[in-house]
């Protein structure tokens, strides 16, 4: 029995660091060009556990939305995490939205492997929610800071209801 764990775990850590990382990075990235989203980057660099993106620039439908200083994505199978840390406004939508996000975090997990959870805090206030991966429905709860309460944005984007200001969409 100890045998088969071992060759279990080893099988799954050979997976794991192994895996073309930076191919699929690029492979992602085709797939959202079809989806009217381009990133361009300035590096990208496999680091067996993860794959580290740095100064990322988000397009969509050519115009410049946000730039992300650290992107990491943590493929390992049962449990997937992206994590964004320093996210701008692009310089396209900053006069019209500025938001400046410290970290964004989205994990899908075997658990739940159809629904990615989502978190982000930043000069907006706190962010986190859901997106279902088969239906693709997007539910954000906001719990914002009273500047950006009281912006024409905000109030665009997300409804006041019981569960506080929330967003939903279908992508």
């Amino acid at each position: 029995m100890k045998k088969v764990l071992l060759i279990f775990l080893s099988l799954y850590f050979a997976i794991v660091f192994l895996m073309p990382k930076v191919n699929l990075y690029y492979t992602l990235k085709q797939f959202a060009q079809q989806e009217k989203i381009t990133i361009v980057q300035k590096s990208v660099s496999d680091r067996w556990f993860d794959l580290k993106i740095t100064d990322a620039d988000l397009f969509y439908d050519g115009i410049n939305s946000a730039h992300i200083d650290t992107l990491k994505i943590l493929p390992w199978i049962f449990y997937n995490k992206i994590v964004a840390l320093d996210i701008h406004s692009g310089k396209d939508i900053k006069k019209m939205f500025d938001f400046k996000a410290d970290s964004v975090d989205v994990v899908l997990s075997i658990l739940n492997p159809f629904v990615a959870k989502i978190d982000a805090s930043g000069n907006f206030g706190k962010v986190y929610g859901t997106f279902n991966l088969k239906s693709g429905k997007l539910k954000l709860i906001c719990e914002p800071t009273n500047k950006f309460k009281n912006s024409q944005a905000f109030r665009e984007v997300f409804r006041k209801t019981q569960e506080g200001y929330v967003h939903e969409s279908n992508l």
